[in-house]
């Protein structure tokens, strides 16, 4: 049962010699996962973005970021929030979450309000408390609170007998309202890795999918039914030395990459049912999907 000092254990966390021990997911397998949107071999890694979407085999969580909820995306959560296994509102996410949800709010209950609470209004608070939601209070400033509920949530799979295997995380907003808000999201992906014990982390914004590729290969399907116009491949946190890519408009070919280098951004997909990437250090890969995916 997760305690409501649960944020405690994220600092004693990040202190301890198990982040050390966890930072190797980065260049060994994720653990297999028979259902996972990310399978492989001892080389390989795949990734089937229609996963993510929830397909019905899926095994995910839900996190509702504070950030803007757009009709569509809106549309999209009440079509798929009752098939995650977990889902998490994050301070005054909740009260976009409420609002956004409408006449449907009194249906859709998240299991968790995690945050500083900075930012919900007391009565959102309060409202979600008398449906059951379990209210863990995070106020440790040096993380943020997106990387705290996923802290959260970590515990929360690890408490159950047996564990709790999830697929995905589908961290679910519609845009950024602030550029330091962001990068402090694009970081958390980068953090993510150990609190979840390897479960990946994916950025869901309007209809795009947003994911971190570590260090090694792996092999995206992208059917064409799926994908939207463009996608890239971003050395977010440290360049890479060599990056190659089939399946894409403008391929990389052992290329550095790096700000003030090389960095792949308004890429393409050529058709292929595949994008391959061989890198030698973390990439943010991020793609366009097709609305209809999305609200279908």
């Amino acid at each position: 049962m997760i305690k409501q000092e649960a944020w405690t254990l994220l600092v004693h966390f990040f202190r301890s010699r198990t982040l050390q021990r966890y930072c190797c997911l980065f260049h060994h397998s994720f653990r297999p996962v028979a259902r996972s949107m990310a399978s492989h071999t001892a080389a390989l890694k795949e990734w089937d973005p229609e996963a993510v979407l929830f397909r019905t085999d899926s095994r995910n969580a839900v996190v509702v970021l504070n950030q803007p909820l757009s009709c569509q995306t809106a549309s999209f959560l009440k079509r798929v929030w009752n098939k995650a296994l977990v889902k998490i509102c994050i301070d005054g996410g909740a009260d976009r979450f409420r609002t956004a949800m409408a006449a449907s709010a009194e249906e859709l209950i998240p299991d968790y309000i995690t945050g500083d609470f900075d930012s919900i209004s007391k009565e959102t608070l309060e409202y979600y408390k008398s449906k059951g939601s379990k209210v863990v209070r995070t106020p440790d400033q040096d993380h943020t609170d997106f990387t705290k509920a996923l802290a959260v949530l970590g515990e929360h799979a690890r408490s159950k007998a047996p564990p709790m295997k999830l697929d995905w995380v589908l961290a679910v907003c519609s845009s950024f309202d602030r550029v330091d808000h962001m990068m402090s999201i694009f970081n958390t992906l980068y953090e993510s890795l150990p609190l979840l014990d390897g479960t990946p982390v994916c950025l869901f914004l309007e209809n795009s999918l947003t994911w971190l590729l570590g260090k090694g290969q792996h092999r995206i399907l992208t059917p064409p039914h799926l994908t939207g116009a463009w996608c890239g491949l971003i050395p977010l946190g440290a360049p890479c030395g060599s990056v190659t890519t089939t399946g894409l408009k403008w391929n990389l070919g052992n290329s550095a990459m790096g700000f003030g280098k090389l960095v792949s951004t308004s890429n393409a997909f050529d058709g292929s049912e595949a994008v391959t990437v061989n890198t030698d250090g973390p990439l943010v890969w991020t793609m366009e999907c097709h609305k209809e995916c999305i609200s279908k």
